[in-house]
């Protein structure tokens, strides 16, 4: 087992153990491949939900060097199934979409890509906290298709009439 697997498994869920597993990425940057393939990987296991835990921050202050990694980070965006995972990379998601440089560059499939896995965290997630992050990053991209924005607009008006004030709020912001 790699010194980073058995740092993670030392780890819960705070916030003084994610920096701690931060600190460690940037001690030993080699171990950065290994992080993201645990964060990407669809399995549930302990190691890889808190390889998300870490991740997210990690990321967050580095976004650009996850452009040659998109493919395979969206890849295992969209395999993820565990709710612990879907937050972090659904946020690191929204955030790399942020800069409207960073949307300019995607290309089709990318787009569609997100696109669809927004669409299937909407549909799917259990926790408000990813579908807020999907469909903030679905906002972006509702004019690349001529369906994207009726369909997402049919997905608010189910969800508005029994809603939380939280949910409510974040439609209000969206439309």
């Amino acid at each position: 087992m790699t010194s980073l697997r058995v740092l993670l498994l030392q780890f819960y869920a705070s916030i003084a153990d994610r920096k701690r597993g931060v600190k460690f990425i940037e001690e030993n940057p080699n171990s950065f491949q290994e992080l993201f393939d645990l964060a990407c990987a669809p399995s549930s296991k302990r190691e890889h939900i808190v390889a998300a835990w870490v991740f997210e921050p990690y990321i967050l202050k580095r976004l650009d060097d996850l452009t040659p990694l998109l493919d395979q980070f969206l890849k295992g965006t969209q395999q993820q199934v565990h709710e612990s995972k879907r937050r972090p990379m659904a946020k690191v998601l929204f955030h790399y979409c942020k800069k409207s440089s960073r949307r300019n560059a995607l290309t089709k499939n990318q787009i569609d890509s997100i696109v669809n896995l927004c669409f299937a965290y909407m549909i799917d997630a259990k926790k408000i906290a990813a579908i807020a992050f999907a469909m903030k990053t679905l906002h972006f991209f509702r004019k690349h298709e001529d369906w994207i924005e009726e369909e997402f607009l049919a997905y608010i008006e189910q969800k508005r009439p029994n809603c939380s004030p939280g949910f409510r709020s974040l439609i209000n912001q969206l439309t």
